[in-house]
């Protein structure tokens, strides 16, 4: 999502991006503090929700052909973090992980920079189409997700699904009917975003199947008495 655009039902991603932000907010409000790093940054789309609990925060982006006004803090890799050992009491990244070809080793560089009982915040997709391509390379269930921390030494806290089988069905829909719109048929297609949107927020909540979630979102914390050398 990018930052400072007001988005309506009549956007095609209106739907997904008003419940990852609703549901980004309310887990960094509960988890995140002091100095903060966003991995995979790009155009800092939450850095007002982060300024909120954050003392500092740091965006490291990797990719020095994307962006313009909001530019990262830091350009370096997430698979070689730039970064001493515990300097984080936070580290969020969201929607990065499908795009690094080595995420295991991303996530390990994550728990060496957190601080003992710091908190990790990430989102990652589940079922979404290719983007980003060539660099889009897997996609992740909650289990995935849990395996990666805690095989980098974090205990999970919570994996959540950010939506059911509905909102993925109504979004990935949206998206198919972009095409028409590209076609000169936005007086069409823009309120059938709308009535698709709508209609898949409110079935989601009549009936939510999230083992169809579009999306994940996990908190995981390093334990107090884990330290560099010593992660499980």
């Amino acid at each position: 999502m990018i930052a400072g655009i007001r988005q309506t039902p009549f956007s095609v991603n209106w739907l997904v991006h008003r419940l990852a932000r609703q549901q980004i907010d309310s887990t960094v409000r509960a988890c995140a503090a002091g100095w903060t790093l966003d991995v995979g940054c790009g155009e800092r789309p939450y850095d007002d929700i982060l300024a909120q609990v954050s003392n500092t925060r740091v965006g490291l982006e990797v990719d020095r052909q994307r962006y313009g006004a909001n530019t990262p803090d830091v350009w370096g890799s997430g698979a070689f973090l730039p970064f001493a050992n515990e300097s984080f009491d936070t580290v969020v990244s969201f929607q990065v992980l499908e795009h690094l070809a080595e995420p295991q080793q991303v996530v390990r560089e994550i728990s060496r920079v957190l601080k003992p009982g710091g908190r990790l915040v990430l989102t990652a997709p589940h079922i979404w189409g290719i983007h980003e391509e060539p660099h889009d390379y897997f996609r992740y269930t909650g289990f995935g997700l849990s395996h990666l921390s805690h095989s980098a030494g974090l205990k999970v806290s919570s994996v959540k699904a950010m939506a059911g089988y509905w909102v993925t069905a109504g979004a990935r829909f949206c998206y198919y009917l972009q095409h028409f719109e590209k076609l000169g048929l936005s007086l069409l297609v823009r309120p059938m975003y709308a009535v698709v949107q709508v209609t898949a927020l409110v079935l989601d909540r009549l009936h939510r199947v999230e083992s169809d979630a579009w999306n994940f979102i996990l908190v995981a914390v390093k334990d107090v008495d884990s330290g560099p050398g010593r992660s499980r």
